[in-house]
């Protein structure tokens, strides 16, 4: 066991002392393989890079290399492809929807003109809803997006003068780090206070992997400081006080990579097996061998030379006397099915994702074995929804549509967002619905909970049945599907029997 630069210090001046160091010291480590194998050092554990640093420490130096690899896989891989749509598609859906509490008719409007048009994009192609995928899939592939607030002046003709930026996480300058004097620091490009708030971003002008404007350009502009407030990140964090984070493709990149190797040398085995090789030898010498540059001929059924050297499909060759030929026999491949399945579902529970969902297979997917899978991964997509993308994307941005409301609409107050994600959708409706209807029938559930579950609001579906059925029974209309007037058989119930005087307080008790 090597000695501590400590113990080696001290042992001439102090060995007694030294001693009982290094006696403590082999005690703990002791007792540490005793209860910890992991914690063991032993030649199962030598392999194993464990560091103490930080998670800054640790994410830093490694962002651009992680990053650049995420996206060459999802450029060349289908798989890593479908894995950012999925999480993208299942998160976000056709959008997450925000409703004005109090509700507000005027804000409302304003706030329908701006979100769901193109109005809101600083770039002129999304939506509020399709920002929100935008940026989702950025945080799945890049571990990490930046929106960027463009103030707009009253007169440039949108319904609020607010736009948003979307960027991807190469515009923060991450070699900026260093100490402030006011007590504050800058770490990979964002800039905190004495208090450890985030006051600043220092941002490229442009991507620094654009075209004509790489790090070694002339072109390349410094990194600029930009004010907290202007800036949204969002990232999904994983350790206390973490500040950058990586490509979600992190833990799964080696095994991915390997992947999408060994799927290109298979594809290349098979291509090699469809095809017919031959092999032609001169047994005994006898055959003419052929001058350089000119195939060795034979003659087909018809008397006509003809090339050996190449095959048409039924061909029929006669070799001269002498010559041999041996087919070769391809290579066959039976282990290929088997290793994807295992590999996928190794890569799909790393991206947090199911393996149906990763690759379209669902062949023998029983329905209890799909409902289980889909459930446990609705929970992961509620995380990243009211985690992560609500509190760090939806909120602030209905901040700053507030407050251009204010300036552009004069509105006192600024009403709050209730956010309304899409549901979880029905695998089997008929058993579900059932489920879902017995529950609030005998009181194990409200209504309210129920269409909450649903991602709906109940009040505005409650006013929304109250005017539907004040406007059937104005047209004297009776539906099926009305239960004041229907049964669930479809029977209309019996005309309410008529009610004498209500008792008054006490006059029950007198009469029993």
């Amino acid at each position: 066991m090597a000695r501590h630069w400590l113990d080696r210090l001290t042992s001439s001046v102090a060995p007694i002392w030294t001693l009982k160091r290094e006696r403590a010291r082999r005690v703990a480590e002791l007792l540490a393989q005793r209860h910890y194998e992991a914690a063991s050092a032993g030649r199962r554990t030598e392999g194993w890079h464990r560091s103490s640093g930080d998670a800054n420490a640790a994410i830093g130096p490694n962002l651009a290399r992680l990053r650049d690899a995420a996206r060459d896989l999802v450029r060349n891989n289908g798989y890593a492809e479908s894995a950012v749509a999925t999480i993208a598609d299942q998160t976000v859906g056709t959008g997450i929807v925000a409703t004005s509490v109090p509700p507000s008719q005027r804000w409302e409007r304003a706030w329908q003109a701006w979100a769901e048009t193109t109005a809101c994009d600083a770039d002129g192609r999304h939506d509020f809803y399709g920002l929100q995928k935008l940026v989702m899939a950025t945080v799945v592939e890049s571990g990490e997006a930046l929106v960027r607030r463009r103030r707009r002046r009253t007169d440039d003709g949108l319904p609020l003068p607010l736009q948003l930026q979307v960027l991807e996480p190469d515009h923060l300058d991450t070699t900026k780090t260093t100490a402030l004097r006011e007590g504050g620091e800058v770490l990979q490009g964002v800039e905190f206070d004495a208090l450890g708030r985030r006051v600043a971003y220092w941002l490229f002008p442009r991507h620094p992997g654009a075209a004509g404007h790489t790090f070694g350009s002339k072109l390349l502009s410094p990194s600029r400081r930009v004010p907290a407030s202007e800036v949204l990140h969002i990232f999904k964090g994983r350790r206390p006080g973490q500040v950058r984070a990586a490509s979600w493709f992190a833990p799964v990149l080696l095994r991915f990579k390997d992947f999408d190797d060994y799927e290109d040398a298979q594809l290349i085995k098979q291509k090699t097996g469809a095809l017919l090789s031959v092999i032609t030898s001169d047994t005994d010498g006898s055959g003419l061998a052929p001058a350089l540059g000119k195939p060795v001929t034979g003659t087909d059924a018809d008397g006509d030379s003809q090339p050996i050297d190449m095959l048409e499909p039924g061909a029929i060759i006669n070799v001269p006397p002498g010559r041999s030929i041996e087919v070769v026999q391809p290579p066959r491949i039976g282990e290929y099915a088997d290793f994807v399945e295992v590999t996928l579902r190794g890569i799909a529970t790393g991206l947090g994702v199911t393996y149906e969902d990763l690759t379209g297979d669902y062949t023998d997917l029983p329905y209890s074995a799909a409902r289980m899978s889909r459930l446990r991964h609705f929970a992961r997509i509620q995380d990243w929804r009211w985690r992560m993308l609500i509190p760090q994307f939806c909120d602030p941005v209905w901040a700053w549509a507030t407050e251009a409301g204010e300036l552009a609409l004069g509105m006192a107050t600024s009403p709050a967002p209730w956010w309304t994600p899409e549901s979880l959708p029905m695998i089997d409706p008929d058993k579900e619905g059932l489920a879902v209807m017995r529950n609030v029938r005998t009181g194990i559930q409200t209504l309210q909970e129920a269409l909450r579950e649903r991602g709906f609001d109940p009040t505005k579906v409650l006013d929304e049945i109250q005017a539907t059925n004040a406007m059937l029974d104005r047209r004297g209309i009776v539906l099926d599907s009305d239960p004041r007037q229907m049964s669930q058989v479809g029977q209309k119930h019996p005309e309410p029997k008529t009610a004498g005087p209500t008792p008054a307080a006490g006059e029950e008790d007198d009469a029993a």
